[in-house]
């Protein structure tokens, strides 16, 4: 096996060479950084598995250093050992903010460094070992209130039905207002808002899975909060790039429920998306507000050609646009069309079952089907 990469980073040069022979003598392949500015250079060069990294160093700190390696694509990942002689909380509190994994004080033990290396190597497998391997699949509203979740929710459960040896997984990425666990019957669940508002470090593939709820059909989710926004734990991108990544790890599909929100944790899901499903009203609003949608999509580097259309008629099709006029004016095909069903809607919401489960020949079933057609590969 490929000895394990780590890369120390420390202007103290005795420490240096102490930590890294006593690495090395335990198989793994060291490099050194004197400084910052080499810290950040080494590790987009030789990709290691893990950074151990001093604060005190005279041109970029420790701090600077690890929150440069969350923002780089090539060192996100990579786990943070901050290893120092800065023992105040408020110290630690900032090494956790800034994205360490773990923080361990100087001097220290030799067998506890060792061990917390261990610990972390094992917690954070290299890309060599857990490649990302599903598909993830976006829900984007053009606005509010068009039954988005809905969709999403019952695209995942009928995925299940049509492909039941397929890994599936369905993330409500929302700060709150969540309504998921609420139309399956479940209480609000401590789901997405745990992951939030705990450290950067306590997100791990383990930590992800087990705040999962798991459906009868054997559909796993992520939910958000029922409160309202602005109460809980904000999204950043970091946590929304982390959490995505370990459940590609795991699933075969991971259906994300999503805002009309393009904020910054937005665009970090979006752009990792291989399809993205923009649910629209069949109208002259709807139309405008998908053009404003597929543009910014554009603009954001995420792009538009990842975006499919599906019609929601939340009324009778009486003065609607056609799906040919849709379809002229956008310039794409449409997916689906789902259509208005209120009292199957209803009857869904008081028994706490998807509609797909309750009617499963119904006309909006077989909408969802086509959907679920759309994106499964064989």
């Amino acid at each position: 096996m490929t000895p394990r990469r780590i890369l120390i980073a420390d202007d103290d040069v005795d420490a240096l060479k102490l930590v890294g022979l006593m690495l090395e003598r335990q198989g793994y392949e060291i490099t050194a950084a004197a400084n910052g500015h080499q810290a950040l250079q080494k590790a987009i060069e030789t990709q290691p598995h893990l950074i151990i990294l001093d604060i005190m160093m005279p041109d970029v700190d420790g701090y600077e250093v690890a929150t440069r390696l969350r923002d780089h694509p090539a060192t996100e990942s990579i786990p943070i050992l901050m290893f120092t002689a800065k023992a105040n909380v408020d110290d630690k509190i900032a090494g956790f903010q800034a994205g360490a994994e773990d923080y361990l004080t100087k001097p220290a033990h030799p067998r506890e460094l060792s061990a917390r290396v261990e610990a972390l190597l094992e917690r954070h497998p290299s890309s060599e070992e857990a490649s990302e391997q599903g598909h993830i699949v976006g829900f984007l509203p053009t606005k509010g209130g068009l039954g988005t979740s809905m969709l999403a929710l019952n695209t995942g459960i009928e995925l299940r039905h049509m492909h039941h040896n397929s890994r599936c997984a369905l993330v409500e990425l929302h700060e709150g207002s969540g309504t998921m666990a609420l139309q399956l019957g479940l209480k609000s669940p401590n789901g997405l808002p745990a992951l939030l508002k705990r450290p950067l470090s306590y997100i791990t593939e383990a930590t992800v899975l087990s705040h999962m709820a798991r459906h009868a059909t054997g559909l796993q989710a992520l939910f958000a909060t029922s409160k309202p926004c602005g109460i809980g734990p904000k999204l950043d991108r970091h946590r929304v790039r982390k959490i995505l990544r370990y459940l590609n790890r795991r699933f075969d599909y991971i259906l994300l429920d999503l805002p009309s929100d393009l904020s910054e944790p937005y665009q970090e899901a979006l752009r990792l998306c291989e399809s993205i499903f923009v649910t629209i009203e069949p109208n002259r609003i709807g139309i405008t507000l998908a053009k404003e949608t597929l543009n910014a999509l554009d603009r954001l580097d995420i792009g538009s050609q990842k975006a499919r259309i599906i019609l929601i008629h939340r009324m009778p099709a009486i003065g609607s646009l056609s799906r040919s006029m849709v379809e002229q004016t956008l310039h794409r095909e449409m997916i689906a069309g789902i259509p208005p069903v209120p009292d199957l809607a209803l009857e869904s919401i008081q028994n706490g079952k998807p509609i797909v489960e309750i009617q499963p020949r119904s006309l909006i079933a077989q909408q969802i089907r086509r959907v679920v057609q759309s994106f499964v590969t064989d």
